[in-house]
């Protein structure tokens, strides 16, 4: 995880400045698919403890990967559509 300093360094150049802010925007659409899959995962397992015989589970694992997915699939769309 990279740290956004609150005041910039007075001792970094412009380029080292640019280098690491376009290192984080680099990072975005990685991080962005990884809680994309990370919400389908979560359907997935919910699916499996309904089979299983455990459908409360759904109450938590439901909304909160139906969110991951749908937030992180705007950020994608948008970065791609940004590209």
């Amino acid at each position: 995880m990279h740290f956004i300093p609150v005041f910039p360094n007075p001792n970094d150049d412009e380029a080292q400045r640019r280098a690491r802010l376009e290192a984080q925007v680099d990072d975005q659409p990685r991080r962005s698919l990884g809680i994309f899959v990370a919400g389908w995962l979560m359907l997935v397992a919910f699916g499996v403890l309904a089979v299983v015989g455990l459908p409360g589970a759904g109450l938590v694992l439901v909304p909160v990967g139906i969110g991951m997915i749908l937030g992180a699939g705007i950020e994608l769309i948008i970065h791609r559509l940004g590209s």
